[in-house]
C-alpha cells in the first residue's frame, strides 16, 4: 500500500483524494516495525537459532536465493521498462548489491540479512540475559536510535546539531531495526495481563489518529517531525508495540481454529514471495499500463502476486528457488 501510494502522494495536496491517502499510508506506516518484532520474537524464541550450521545451511539459503534471482529479474524488467536494456549494465547492477538496492523496496532485506547474520550471537544472549538486562537494552536502543535522531529533527538545525551522531562512531547499529526484533522477543514474553486489550485497542487507535494528524500538519507547516516509518519515529514505535500485543491478545482469548490456522499459515508463508515481485509489478502497472489511482495499483498488485505466489508455490522445485519454500 505505501509503494502504491508512492508516487501520488506529493500530488495535490490537501485534496480530499490527498487526505484519504494519508489515512491509508498512517494506518500501514507500523507494518515494517511490526515485522521486525515478529522476525525476533520467532526467531530469538527458536531452539536452533543457535546452530550456525542450520543458519547457513537454510535460513540464509531461504533468503538469498529466491532475492538474487528476483533482483536480476527485477533489474531487467526496470530497464526494459526504461528502453535501454544492455547485458553489460544489468550485469554492473548485479555486482552492484552489495553497494546498491536493486529496487528501492528490496532494502528492506539488507537489514534482515543482517539480523540472520547476527542471530546466533543474539540468541545466545538473550537466553542468558534476565528481563532487566534485556530491558535495558532495548532502553539504551530506544534512546539511542529513536528519541535523539527524533529530537535531533525535531528542533531547529542549529540546536538539533547536539543530538545529531558521529556517523562513523555511534551506538546505531543496522540502522535503528535491530531494537525491534529485541522488542518483539521482549514482549513476547511478556505475561498477559487480564482486562487489558481494550486498552491497547483505544491506545492502537488514538496512536493512529495522532501519526494521521501529524503527517498532515508536518506538510502544512513544515515541521519536519519524523512520523511515518518505522524509524526514527517515536510514534511509530509505540504504535507498532500496541498493535503486536493487541494482536497476541487477541489470539489468546480467542485462538482459530485449526482449518483457519492452516489458512493464516498459508498466508504467512506466502509473504516472501509478495514482497520479492510487488515493486516490479506495481511499476510495469503504473507505467507499461499507465494506471495512477494508488487503491487500484495496490489491489492489482496484491490479487496478481497472490495468485502468482500461490501457483508457484504449487510448483516443489520452483517454490525453494523462487520463494524460498520448502
Amino acid at each position: 500500500m505505501s509503494h502504491s501510494l508512492a508516487e501520488t502522494l506529493n500530488q495535490n495536496r490537501f485534496s480530499f483524494d490527498w487526505h484519504v491517502k494519508n489515512i491509508f499510508l498512517g494506518t500501514v506506516s507500523p507494518a515494517v516495525g511490526i515485522f521486525f518484532m515478529v522476525s525476533g520474537a520467532l526467531i530469538l524464541s527458536s531452539t536452533k537459532t543457535d546452530n550456525i550450521g542450520y543458519l547457513f545451511k537454510h535460513r540464509l539459503v531461504k533468503i538469498m536465493v529466491p532475492f538474487l534471482i528476483w533482483s536480476g529479474i527485477s533489474i531487467l524488467v526496470m530497464m526494459q521498462l526504461d528502453g535501454n536494456v544492455s547485458w553489460g549494465m544489468w550485469l554492473h547492477r548485479m555486482l552492484l548489491l552489495y553497494n546498491r538496492f536493486p529496487i528501492i523496496p528490496f532494502w528492506f532485506l539488507y537489514p534482515l540479512i543482517g539480523f540472520y547474520l547476527l542471530s546466533p550471537i543474539l540468541k545466545a544472549f538473550v537466553d542468558k540475559a534476565s528481563m532487566r538486562t534485556l530491558d535495558y537494552a532495548i532502553i539504551l536502543w530506544f534512546v539511542t536510535n529513536i528519541c535523539l535522531p527524533f529530537i535531533a529533527q525535531l528542533l531547529p538545525k542549529k540546536f538539533g546539531i547536539y543530538f545529531t551522531y558521529i556517523p562513523n562512531s555511534n551506538l546505531i547499529i543496522l540502522g535503528q531495526t535491530i531494537g525491534y526484533f529485541l522488542l518483539g522477543y521482549r514482549l513476547d514474553k511478556t505475561p498477559i495481563k487480564p482486562h487489558t486489550f481494550q486498552s491497547n485497542v483505544v491506545a492502537t487507535l488514538l496512536l493512529l489518529a495522532i501519526t494521521i494528524i501529524l503527517n498532515y500538519e508536518n506538510l502544512l507547516y513544515h515541521w519536519h517531525i519524523p512520523v511515518i516509518g518505522y524509524a526514527p519515529s517515536i510514534f511509530a514505535v509505540i504504535l507498532a508495540m500496541e498493535i503486536f500485543l493487541m494482536v497476541k491478545k487477541w489470539d489468546y482469548y480467542h485462538p482459530l481454529t485449526r482449518s483457519r490456522r492452516r489458512r493464516v499459515t498459508l498466508l504467512s508463508t506466502m509473504s516472501y514471495g509478495v514482497y520479492l515481485t510487488h515493486g516490479m509489478v506495481i511499476q510495469i502497472i503504473e507505467e507499461a499500463f499507465h494506471i495512477d489511482n494508488f487503491f487500484l495499483v495496490f489491489l492489482l498488485t496484491s490479487v496478481i502476486c497472490l495468485v502468482f505466489t500461490y501457483a508457484v508455490s504449487k510448483i516443489p522445485k520452483a517454490r525453494f528457488f523462487l520463494l524460498g519454500m520448502d
